[in-house]
């Protein structure tokens, strides 16, 4: 038993067609991403790698340094609360 296809041929030719244009636009964009690619790598020099480094670094050293006059705050806090904790003790009676 066969059974007759009606194909219309300007259907599947502007089917065709959109394919072509798909296919060229994906081939434009990737182009362009290339391009952007190629401009990108031209501008990461040993330059830049060494002053991004030296920045890095630089972030580092200032971030620990934060973190260590937080650290002596927070001991000369602790002292401070201890001695008024010592010194509100000899109020109260203590041996303070």
């Amino acid at each position: 038993m066969s059974t007759q296809i009606d194909i219309d041929t300007a259907w599947v030719l502007k089917q065709l067609k959109k394919g072509e244009q798909a296919v060229s636009g994906f081939k434009a964009e990737a182009t362009k991403i290339q391009h952007t690619v190629d401009k990108l790598n031209k501008q990461v020099s040993p330059a830049f790698m060494t002053r991004y480094m030296e920045v890095k670094e630089g972030l580092v050293t200032e971030i620990k340094a934060d973190q260590l006059t937080k650290l002596k705050q927070a001991f000369v806090d602790s002292q401070l609360a201890v001695h008024a904790f010592i010194k509100t003790d000899a109020k109260l009676g203590g041996k303070g």
